[in-house]
């Protein structure tokens, strides 16, 4: 059962990292100031990096669905939802609750997410991360989560 979950997260998580760039979605999106802060070769860039680190392990997932996943695609996937793990909290959690040099306002790299939606509050000028992403991450710790359970407790 846990399979058709993880299968599941994972396709929200593919399509959630292949639209959020492109999809306009107000209050969650502001795609105008996105544009400003970002060129089209850079969005389209990192939504192929984005999506296909999340295709690969579904791809696998499907392929390993009905038998004994092996060792290297456990390791895969840890490694894999891992890395995005640490990515998130290095971009979005560490500012947020650290502060530092990423600051709402500065121009600093978060411009295109200041009139986005977020329920978290404000901690000073650090970073707030908004709704989506929040979405985004919780989905990646779960995944990684069942990497690690499926890593050690085996498929």
């Amino acid at each position: 059962m846990m399979v058709y979950f993880f299968i599941v997260i994972q396709c929200i998580l593919f399509l959630f990292m292949t639209l959020h760039d492109w999809v306009d979605i107000p209050p969650l999106t502001n795609l105008p100031a996105l544009r400003k802060a970002r060129s089209l070769r850079s969005r389209l860039i990192g939504s192929l990096i984005n999506s296909i680190l999340v295709l690969i392990p579904i791809i696998v997932t499907l392929v390993y669905m009905s038998s004994s996943l092996p060792l290297w695609a456990r390791l895969f996937f840890t490694l894999i939802y891992g890395l995005i793990t640490v990515g998130t909290i290095i971009s979005w959690w560490i500012p947020y609750f650290g502060g530092g040099y990423l600051i709402h306002g500065t121009g600093a790299g978060f411009e295109e997410y200041r009139d986005t939606h977020a329920f978290l509050p404000a901690r000073g000028d650090n970073v707030i991360p908004n709704t989506l992403h929040v979405i985004l991450h919780v989905q990646v710790w779960i995944c990684f989560g069942l990497s690690l359970y499926w890593l050690f407790a085996g498929w």
